[in-house]
């Protein structure tokens, strides 16, 4: 198997993709992050650099800081987040400022080296106060007594923009992080599922196996592991059925063996005494008939009857003992056509009795086959009676002779009961009856006179519609070499 079908190479390809993939998007919004909260810092730098240039150059001219910069026509845009601009003495005194409400107001000044505070330290302690920063620009200007001293510059600088742009970015970025991990969370759950849900499927039909279900199949179109390990799951359930069906055949062959052997046993040692009952029953009928007419009807009608239940007590017998046999056929040419009409002649008195009406269409023209006449007389005699057994309340028998390639199919096809579909397998199995009287060898030796020929027989059956069954024949049976 390739690598790249590997399971655990699959696994890892797409949890790699998946990484990849959530650190490539966080990768770029931090990106962006940056270039936003650079540009705010740009552009609060810039306003930091006009106010400190204003409030330096306004110290040279007689104009208060708003007149200066009024008369500098500096835009809105350029000082909009500057909140003040002020010179303060070196004693704190503010001299002049933009708001003018803030002259005169004392400014405590910074004490260490740093030069940059926290808030207005002219404002309220608001929040908005808050994100405010103040620089201090010291520079030398003359005293009163003309001494240099220490002044300042002082801007107060709005730092709410900027620390919106952060709190936007961070939730952006936040945000971004959650819904990459829901994304990784789905994928993986996908993932999990997808590869897990075969398993649960093997899980399920080892179940079904343990309960003695063989018909599951697996049906994965895989080619990883899980495809390999369906496919040998499949073949070991074929197996498994082709073991009990080899199983079945064998317990019923040895079921079969050992009846038939009893049977024929049982068979030979009545056949003896049926034989001599018979030659006693013509004798009887030859010298002891009564000399009135009435009388010897009446026994003449009786003897029949012992002698036709005789004929038939033979008959199973050498149903039984034909079980399992090599056939000795006498082949001769055979119209089926002929012989089908001759069972059917029999029969019709017991159809005729159970509104039965019986017909047979000969397509084949008379064309004969080799068969041995007996031999399939005592074949659809079989199929003929329990047709006619099918249909208690009436119906119609319907027998069709057609040609086919390799010789001729008869057709027997009746309205009758019909055979439920759990029996429809075992019909033609030897010592399997559905009838409340019988063993069961009727259909069986019906089969094998017919496979003795090379033919095949088919039945089809739908309950409470009727059965139909199809006899093929060949022109002539091929002997085994």
């Amino acid at each position: 198997m390739p690598r790249y079908l590997d399971l655990r190479f699959r696994l890892a390809a797409l949890l790699s993709i998946v990484i990849i993939g959530m650190v490539a998007v966080l990768y770029e919004l931090n990106r962006r992050a940056e270039r936003q909260i650079l540009a705010q810092v740009e552009v609060q730098t810039a306003q930091l650099t006009t106010a400190l240039e204003v409030g330096l150059q306004s110290i040279s001219t007689s104009d208060y800081l708003d007149d200066f910069i009024r008369s500098r026509r500096l835009t809105p845009s350029q000082l909009q987040r500057i909140r003040r601009i002020a010179i303060v003495d070196a004693n704190g005194l503010v001299t002049d400022s933009t708001l003018r409400a803030e002259r005169g107001q004392r400014l405590a000044l910074p004490t260490d080296e740093s030069l940059v505070q926290e808030g207005d330290p002219l404002a309220a302690n608001t929040t908005e106060n808050s994100l405010a920063r103040t620089v201090f620009i010291p520079f030398q200007a003359l005293g009163k007594d003309g001494a240099p001293e220490r002044n300042y510059v002082v801007v107060t600088i709005s730092a709410q923009t900027l620390a919106e742009t952060i709190a936007t970015t961070s939730r952006q970025r936040l945000l971004a992080t959650g819904v990459a991990l829901l994304a990784a969370l789905v994928v993986a759950v996908a993932l999990v599922w997808r590869f897990t849900q075969p398993i649960g499927d093997l899980v399920t039909a080892t179940r079904r196996i343990e309960a003695g279900d063989l018909t599951v199949q697996l049906r994965l179109n895989r080619r990883d592991e899980i495809g390999l390990l369906a496919a040998r799951f499949n073949a070991m359930v074929v197996r498994l059925r082709e073991v009990r069906e080899l199983e079945e055949r064998l317990n019923q062959a040895e079921r079969a063996a050992v009846v038939g052997r009893l049977a024929s046993g049982i068979a030979h040692e009545i056949r003896n005494p049926l034989n001599f009952i018979n030659l006693t029953m013509d004798h009887i009928r030859t010298r002891y008939a009564p000399s009135d007419a009435a009388e010897r009807a009446t026994f003449e009608r009786l003897t029949a009857a012992v002698k036709d239940e005789i004929a038939r007590l033979n008959t199973l017998v050498t149903n039984v003992l034909r079980i399992g046999r090599p056939a000795t056929l006498s082949l001769r040419p055979v119209r089926l056509g002929e012989l089908i009409a001759a069972v059917l002649d029999v029969v019709r008195s017991k159809a005729e009795a159970q509104q039965v009406s019986l017909t047979c269409t000969d397509e084949t023209g008379g064309m004969p086959i080799e068969a041995d006449a007996d031999s399939l007389k005592s074949c659809f005699s079989n199929l003929v009676i329990n047709a006619i057994e099918a249909m208690p309340h009436g119906g119609e028998l319907h027998l069709r002779i057609t040609p086919t390639a390799a010789g001729q199919a008869v057709h027997v096809r009746d309205s009758g009961l019909g055979i439920a579909p759990d029996d429809l397998g075992h019909i033609f199995d030897p010592y399997f009856s559905t009838k409340d009287t019988g063993i069961g060898l009727g259909l069986a030796v019906t089969r094998q006179i017919i496979l003795d020929h090379g033919g095949t027989v088919a039945v089809e059956s739908t309950p409470g519609q009727g059965t139909t069954f199809t006899v093929t024949l060949p022109h002539r049976p091929v002997t085994p070499g």
